[in-house]
């Protein structure tokens, strides 16, 4: 996992914020997962049995380690924001508008 440079407030920020939940989530469901036998299967097959249907499968496809990776992604573009001046991708505003509270 890499240390974030926190940004200031802003849309950086906001972005930052996003990635925490994610990474936060993805990390508790791992750990869930490695104590209880039903996602013995995976995650994959776990969602897809609980949801089922195309939702499921779809679900399915976000896997904690998945999401952790997205999160680094979000960390990555907010911090560079923040220390090159690069613009915020379009994608991870929208996403950070998604999550927010």
């Amino acid at each position: 996992m890499t240390t974030a440079l926190l940004p200031p407030p802003g849309p950086a920020l906001t972005v930052h914020q996003a990635a925490a939940r994610i990474r936060t989530l993805a990390e508790r469901a791992l750990e869930r997962m490695a104590r209880n036998e039903y996602w013995a299967g995976g995650w994959p097959v776990g969602v897809g049995n609980a949801l089922g249907g195309e939702e499921g499968e779809l679900a399915g496809l976000f896997t904690p380690g998945l999401a952790i990776e997205f999160a680094d992604w979000l960390d990555t573009a907010a911090s560079h924001n923040t220390r090159y001046g690069t613009p915020l991708p379009e994608f991870a505003l929208a996403v950070a508008r998604a999550l927010a509270p």
